[in-house]
């Protein structure tokens, strides 16, 4: 008898006593706890008030008969589960094909015999053991692939921003505005009704806007004074030079970055660089960006400017309304405005 056998419990159903007192004593001999019904109505109402492990089911019975008890209890979600060996004086291939057609797990024929309905309840629970088992370690192993997929986002997010921070240092910037930016850029996102996906990609690739920079010479990036037309046109080409990094990923946050990378500087009236594109020619991404980019880098200190007072920063944007900036953009960064002061004022230098 296995340890287990006494937590176990049996219903059996049948309208002749004498079988459930046979059946009963071959299973309570095995350790197995028994409960009996003499009919389908009154086993419906004892697995109602406690699901059995298992149920041995009579099929001719008065009023519900086996095969109406077993398709109640298919349908109902509880009960579904729980594995019905049918038990009947029919030998007939029918009767066994509409047991299981009702879900039946088995049918043993009467005369009953001892040794087989044992091994049959016996092989049918540990079946159950087993699946339970199985289940129990297919959520295990889920759950630490999700653990550990997880924890590889942490991570390629914190490289990722690292990067970006490491980047900005070349540029006399400071490492958090890159993290401003994709937290702004996180929130216009969100705003604008993004699907959960593009908005994390948004997030994580906004930071490498200005990963054309590392090919920047210098002298140019970190020039105090104004740049000459020639210089002008080098720096310019850092937009060009990033979505060249990233243009030949498959992986969709990098492909997100190459397209942000390229996309920063155009604008909504089409005069910007480096494609001229207009419009929603340019891709949303990048659309929420340039504000994002630009709201950041007037609000605060640079080695060629002041910080901007916010009063001077919001008009600015209002007057770059349908040049620079997709108007419908700048209405959600408007309406929401108290959203990214708090993103800034939780983000300081």
């Amino acid at each position: 008898m296995d340890t287990t056998d006494s937590m176990r419990e049996i219903l059996i159903v049948d309208d002749r006593r004498e079988n459930l007192l046979l059946l009963s004593s071959f299973l309570e001999t095995e350790g197995y706890r028994v409960r009996m019904a003499v009919n389908g109505d009154m086993a419906l109402m004892s697995i109602a008030r406690k699901t059995p492990d298992l149920i041995l089911l009579d099929i001719r019975m008065p009023g519900l008969d086996g095969y109406s008890v077993a398709r109640k209890l298919k349908k109902n979600p509880i009960t579904a589960s729980i594995p019905v060996i049918f038990i009947s004086a029919q030998d007939d291939v029918e009767a066994k094909m509409k047991a299981f057609e009702v879900g039946g797990v088995d049918f043993i024929t009467k005369p009953l015999a001892n040794q087989e309905v044992v091994a049959r309840v016996r092989t049918h629970l540990q079946l159950i053991d087993y699946q339970k088992n199985l289940e129990r370690r297919v959520n295990e192993g889920l759950a630490e692939i999700r653990k550990l997929n997880r924890e590889l986002e942490l991570t390629q997010n914190e490289m990722i921003v690292s990067l970006g921070a490491l980047m900005e240092t070349r540029d006399n910037e400071t490492g958090k505005h890159v993290v401003r930016v994709a937290e702004y850029s996180r929130r216009l996102a969100e705003l604008n009704d993004l699907d959960r996906e593009s908005i994390d990609l948004i997030h994580v690739a906004a930071p490498f806007h200005d990963v054309g920079k590392v090919a920047i010479p210098d002298s140019i990036l970190n020039k105090p004074g104004r740049f000459t037309p020639d210089e002008w046109e080098i720096m310019k080409t850092h937009a060009i030079r990033g979505w060249e990094i990233f243009r030949h990923s498959k992986r969709p946050v990098l492909k997100m970055a190459a397209t942000i990378a390229r996309q920063h500087h155009e604008r909504w009236d089409g005069s910007g660089y480096p494609d001229g594109l207009k419009g929603e020619e340019i891709s949303i991404a990048g659309r929420i960006v340039i504000l994002a980019d630009v709201f950041d880098a007037l609000s605060h200190e640079r080695s060629y400017k002041e910080a901007w007072p916010m009063d001077r920063t919001l008009e600015y944007i209002q007057n770059q309304r349908e040049s620079m900036f997709d108007p419908d953009i700048i209405d959600l960064f408007t309406d929401n405005l108290a959203d990214f002061l708090a993103i800034q004022a939780s983000l300081t230098d």
